[in-house]
């Protein structure tokens, strides 16, 4: 029975501190203010286009053919899309015969 009353003891001045502890919290707390969360305007929805994961190029197209006319905005695009492909595939090829 000895070992229990120790037990007990050491638990009953562990709540004593805690007490004192929580006491002493509580008077040296700063006051806290609460956060008081502004009202912000909902933002406006975008057009389905602007949404989209191709926006960039969708505007560019758009610039494009405002600056440049249609027709030169195809054939630009059409022009920087072959030269790409083709270099690509000369890239490939070029990639497969070194080994």
């Amino acid at each position: 029975m000895k070992h229990a009353e120790a037990q007990a003891t050491v638990l009953a001045r562990m709540a004593e501190s805690r007490t004192e502890l929580l006491a002493a919290y509580v008077a040296n707390e700063p006051m806290r203010v609460a956060y008081v969360p502004r009202a912000l305007p909902k933002p406006r929805s975008a057009p389905w286009f602007l949404r989209t994961p191709n926006a960039e190029l969708i505007a560019l197209a758009l610039v494009g053919v405002t600056i440049l006319g249609l027709r030169r905005t195809v054939q630009t695009a059409v022009g920087a899309g072959l030269s790409a492909s083709t270099h690509r595939a000369f890239a490939d090829l070029f990639n497969a015969l070194r080994g």
